[in-house]
């Protein structure tokens, strides 16, 4: 009984080791011919953004692994941005509350990207904001 449990042993040992040989050898194939493909920009609502990544992919298609990533991770381009005008407070329920937001605007209103105003708005409304004792 013994030799058999052996041999037994003995092929699942094997098999185990042809298999694993075996997923090795087709994940390396897989491996380097994995590639992105290009994007369908028809249904995206962003076709700049679509086109850049298209672009992006195009360039990137002979790099595998973490040369691809630091490829394709770059950063997107700007959206252009135009700044709101600042309301006439005249009719305003709060005269205080409008002047002080249109001040911020007029303030804000050199800044290039969303995040700059966002950013700025939030720095003059803490700057106006009454201070409570």
């Amino acid at each position: 009984m013994k030799p058999c449990l052996s041999m037994l042993l003995a092929g699942m040992i094997v098999a185990t080791l042809a298999t694993t040989a075996a997923v090795m050898a087709a994940g390396t194939a897989a491996e380097k011919v994995a590639s992105a493909y290009p994007l369908d920009c028809a249904r995206w609502k962003d076709k700049a953004r679509c086109a850049a990544l298209n672009k992006d992919i195009q360039a990137c298609r002979d790099k595998t692994d973490d040369e691809w990533r630091e490829c394709m991770h770059q950063p997107a381009p700007a959206a252009k941005f135009t700044p709101p005008k600042p309301r006439d407070c005249s009719k305003a329920r709060s005269a205080q509350a409008c002047e002080l937001h249109a001040s911020a605007l007029r303030a804000c209103e050199d800044r290039g990207t969303r995040a700059e105003h966002r950013k700025c708005m939030a720095e003059q409304s803490r700057a106006s904001a009454p201070k409570k004792d």
